[in-house]
């Protein structure tokens, strides 16, 4: 039944999903083999009317799930008893500040830093992100800025030695490049491949 559950959010099959939950509400906090709510995985795959689903059939909500929506009363709650829980990584390797920057909750985020999240703190899943790749690969400009008051270190490395920067320039985002660049962003860096933040512009198209 739990694989039905993802498998229909996968497809974003609405009425499939309705179906299940209505037969055994517990399936709105399934989570996947690594950990994985049901939904969180619909905030990943970018499936909005199948996390209104879940979540109108109340799931049990963990500190990731509510770092993707931006549950701040309820992730103030949690921390207020456990928190340590900063600290440590959900089933996929990210931790919940990686999560909201993604998802572009900049005040989840400031909440998170300020009960002592790391801010340079690189996922546990190969990818070596760190909050503020996070927040570049998603252009959420207000979390940048919030990340950016924490003093990150802005020339991260994530697979493949690729800095914020040229995520950022890859994807054409002047805002951020400005503002990276004016906090002191290496311009002159190269990925492994031996490409600058200007030939990740120029090759993606972005002047």
């Amino acid at each position: 039944m739990r694989d039905d559950v993802f498998k229909a959010i996968d497809v974003a099959d609405a009425e499939a999903l309705k179906e299940l939950l209505t037969k055994d509400t517990t399936l709105a906090s399934c989570r996947s083999n690594d950990g994985m709510s049901a939904v969180l995985f619909s905030m990943y795959i970018g499936k909005p009317d199948m996390t209104s689903v879940l979540l109108s059939f109340e799931p049990d909500l963990d500190i990731y799930d509510l770092s993707s929506l931006g549950g701040l009363g309820q992730i103030s709650h949690i921390l207020a008893t456990d928190q340590k829980i900063v600290h440590e990584f959900s089933g996929d390797g990210f931790t919940a500040l990686h999560v909201a920057c993604y998802f572009g909750n900049a005040d989840v985020a400031k909440m998170l830093l300020d009960n002592g999240a790391d801010i340079d703190k690189v996922a546990m899943n190969g990818s070596d992100l760190t909050a503020l790749q996070s927040a570049v690969a998603s252009c959420h400009l207000d979390v940048v800025k919030v990340l950016l008051a924490f003093k990150p270190d802005l020339n991260a490395r994530m697979l493949g030695g690729f800095t914020p920067l040229m995520s950022a320039s890859a994807l054409g985002d002047e805002e951020i490049i400005q503002l990276l660049v004016s906090h002191g962003a290496d311009q002159e860096l190269r990925s492994e491949d031996g490409r600058s933040a200007a030939d990740f512009a120029s090759l993606s198209g972005n002047q």
